[in-house]
């Protein structure tokens, strides 16, 4: 079963969601955005654009951006 994505967990799992949710144009950068400081994120709202439009655009990559939002890059 698929994790769902913006779910306030922060597991490796539910991070590679919110990402491909974006990379697949279902959520865009400003939702993301929205999502994330819905869940507590403590960053800026322009931060976190900067980071949908790099995960739409193809800059950061979903396990990129999971192992980053999880602090636990795997080897």
């Amino acid at each position: 079963m698929a994790m769902k994505p913006f779910a306030g967990k922060q597991t490796k799992k539910e991070e590679m969601a919110e990402a491909k949710a974006v990379k697949s144009g279902k959520v865009t950068p400003a939702q993301y955005a929205a999502k994330e400081k819905a869940e507590g994120d403590s960053k800026s709202k322009a931060a976190l654009m900067a980071k949908g439009k790099a995960l739409a655009s193809g800059k950061m990559s979903a396990k990129q951006y999971a192992d980053k939002a999880t602090g636990k890059p795997k080897k």
